[in-house]
């Protein structure tokens, strides 16, 4: 059975590369160097954490998770990203890196665990029913962006 462990700094290539492929599934164009650093960024923060699912030595997914601080929900927890190469999928793994970030929450007493589907996600792998079989629930709000 695959290993669910703390990402560390000599994760990062590897899982860059992983990064990119999920992130191209997704339609999101972020180069492998940029993702490397912010990886590395990630690493560093205390309010970020990344996972790892390991299976005799190569990474074969992982999670990450951040946490913010507001007036409405106090702390809270975002799933920013979960992700199982395609022959690892089917087999049961993405729920533990799910209640991997879940228990982060719980550690640190955030009042909620969110994440944001992209409509990509949606259209390819239905995530919305997946995440609502683990008792998330649409919210209603909207995402939007804008360049800093």
């Amino acid at each position: 059975m695959p290993d669910i462990r703390a990402a560390i700094t000599k994760d990062i290539p590897e899982l860059a590369t992983l990064y990119h492929a999920f992130f191209m599934e997704d339609g999101i164009d972020t180069g492998i160097q940029d993702i490397a650093a912010n990886l590395a960024a990630m690493l560093e923060s205390p309010q970020a954490r990344i996972w790892v699912c390991e299976d005799g030595g190569r990474l074969i997914g992982f999670t990450s998770a951040t946490s913010t601080v507001g007036v409405e929900f106090g702390t809270a927890v975002e799933v920013e990203d979960l992700y199982l190469v395609p022959g690892s999928r089917g087999r049961g793994l993405s729920r533990p890196l799910l209640q991997t970030c879940e228990a982060w929450a719980r550690d640190i007493n955030a009042s909620e665990v969110f994440l944001v589907v992209t409509p990509e996600a949606e259209a390819d792998q239905g995530l919305i029913a997946y995440y609502e079989k683990h008792g998330y629930i649409r919210s209603g709000r909207v995402i939007l962006f804008k360049d800093s």
